[in-house]
């Protein structure tokens, strides 16, 4: 598996401390992820905060406005963050050679109550997301 970002691991760690001060356990086993996301033959990564576990205490890195995603890509010897939100879901798809992501946030980003929610399309360029939708 490949190295992951530092910027990425800090993330993580903080938020493993900020679980462990509120007397939880936490688990961040799932939390990344690596996959070519661009289509470039490197590795690039997800980091999912809605699989970080905090036993005995709540996940520091989610709110009722949904949980932070970031995604970095590869570019030779360092990363670029080339997405960082919080979502209430996302999920990839492959359209001919074209690979997409989907995200749901609530309702405020796109001027909807904030019970409400809002979908996202990017396509994931080689170089960056762009919004489709």
């Amino acid at each position: 598996m490949a190295e992951f970002p530092d910027e990425m691991a800090e993330t993580v760690a903080e938020a493993a401390d900020r679980c462990r001060k509120e007397d939880g356990k936490p688990d961040v086993a799932n939390v990344l992820q690596s996959d070519d996301l661009n289509g470039d033959g490197r590795p690039d990564w997800i980091a999912d905060y809605s699989k970080l576990v905090c036993k005995n205490g709540s996940n520091p890195a989610c709110s009722e406005n949904g949980c932070l995603l970031q995604l970095y890509y590869s570019s030779g010897d360092d990363w670029d963050k080339v997405f960082e939100d919080f979502v209430k879901s996302h999920k990839f798809s492959t359209s001919g050679k074209e690979r997409q992501m989907h995200v749901t946030t609530y309702g405020l980003p796109c001027n909807r109550p904030k019970e409400e929610t809002c979908n996202y399309t990017y396509r994931l360029e080689e170089d960056a997301l762009a919004p489709v939708r």
